[in-house]
């Protein structure tokens, strides 16, 4: 595939932003990378019980496997994208990905619950530099009308992850143990690193200051930046709540409504199935109806994670709103990512990108930390509910967003009202 090279709006220079074809054999490379890498992220969170029985520790200790990793993304994503803003995206990408692999193999290999701790550093750091240029990379390769369909096609990664990457670790840590499961981990970096090194267009981001007559304003000066803040903190709320459930949602589920082991994969498998499914309709409807869509898929998930307690005794009610869960939760990562790219002028997008990852992780690593937290003090039962009391927070702080953006379009001077930098719409 050939791709056109032009100046942005901010100087940089831009690889197929213009270019009439819609790169798909890219996207699915990169489609796929995101698989690994959040599969990487939140695989432990299957295998808590056969690590914490392995190593000898607790729920809530193995919960700290991925409030570790999201901790140290929190702390190096940014320091990062700094050191390497020269380095070609492309060259990036592949360099951060093949890291991950190294980060896998070194969780195979480690001997004891604290070498497994460092290992996931490593990871870490190399997922920070991975997010902090494949979030804004289908903005690069595509027209602002295609970002919605481009951004649903590689977030489907995350979802396949949860469709087979972690039922399927789960199902290998039960059978052969949980280090099979990074085993493979390891094994599909090589595959799909290469299948990026041949598919994946170039991206070439450098300075090229000297060609404007004026440096660009700062960040601080960019009028898309209170937006991007608001999305981020959106990311967070919303990451956070599904995270205090989600990390222990194998504990809860084995522990609570005592679902036998062996069919636990597959209900983490029709949850994927689901969120997949949520994805697609996301991809499709978003461009229609953001905003409906955005406050309408946070308030079902206040309602089915808020209604989980009260179901647990019954197990088919259980498998039930644990679909429906995925197929709202699927698609919301992708309205927020696609605002977050839609928000951001095009000089400020690496920047939103890296903040976004800051922002993911934040809700990642706070929403495992605030689920071990309730397990250990409060009980597991009412772990849900933690969860929708975050989600609704979430909720209103998007329509409070959403009034204040309103009110500000129809009071502010005209040239005010045709710029909109809202959250969702």
């Amino acid at each position: 595939m050939t791709s056109s090279v032009k100046p942005d709006r901010s100087g940089q220079q831009a690889v197929g932003a213009s270019t009439e074809s819609f790169p798909l054999y890219g996207l699915l490379a990169l489609s796929a990378a995101i698989f690994i890498s959040m599969a990487t992220e939140f695989l432990p969170g299957g295998l808590i019980p056969q690590i914490a029985a392995d190593l000898d520790r607790s729920a809530g200790e193995v919960g700290n496997l991925i409030t570790v990793f999201a901790l140290t993304v929190i702390l190096t994503a940014a320091p990062v994208a700094v050191l390497t803003r020269r380095v070609p995206r492309k060259a990036l990408i592949l360099i951060a990905f093949a890291l991950i692999g190294v980060g896998n193999i070194a969780t195979v290999l480690a001997p004891s619950f604290e070498l497994l701790l460092a290992s996931r550093v490593l990871g870490a750091l190399a997922h920070g530099a991975f997010w902090s240029v494949v979030a804004a990379y289908p903005a690069h390769l595509v027209r602002p009308t295609q970002l919605a369909k481009a951004t649903a096609l590689t977030a489907a990664g995350g979802s396949v992850a949860g469709v087979v990457g972690i039922p399927l670790g789960n199902a290998l840590g039960q059978a052969f143990g949980w280090r099979v499961s990074f085993g493979v981990l390891a094994a599909l970096v090589v595959l799909t690193g290469l299948l990026m090194a041949w598919k994946l267009p170039s991206v070439a981001v450098r300075s090229s200051l000297k060609h404007s007559p004026k440096k660009p304003p700062g960040a601080r000066r960019d009028a898309s930046l209170p937006a991007i803040l608001i999305v981020c903190l959106l990311i967070i709320l919303v990451v956070g709540a599904q995270n205090s459930f989600g990390t222990f949602n194998v504990v809860w589920l084995l522990d609570v409504v005592h679902v036998a082991p062996a069919a636990v994969p597959v209900m983490l498998f029709l949850g994927g199935v689901a969120s997949a499914v949520g994805v697609a309709l996301t991809g499709v409807l978003y461009n229609k109806f953001p905003i409906r869509l955005f406050l309408g898929s946070l308030a079902v998930l206040v309602g089915l994670l808020g209604s989980l307690p009260a179901v647990s005794g019954s197990e088919p009610a259980v498998w039930v709103l644990s679909g429906l869960l995925g197929a709202v939760f699927g698609g919301v990562p992708v309205m927020l990512q696609t605002r977050m790219m839609i928000s951001a002028s095009p000089r400020m997008r690496n920047v939103a990108a890296a903040l976004q990852t800051t922002a993911i992780n934040v809700g990642i690593g706070g929403g495992a930390f605030m689920g071990g937290v309730v397990i250990d003090r409060i009980s597991l039962d009412v772990l849900p509910f933690g969860a929708a009391i975050c989600m609704f927070v979430a909720l209103a702080a998007a329509g409070i967003w959403e009034i204040y953006i309103r009110r500000r379009r129809n009071d502010g001077p005209p040239k005010e009202k045709v710029v909109n930098h809202g959250v969702y719409g």
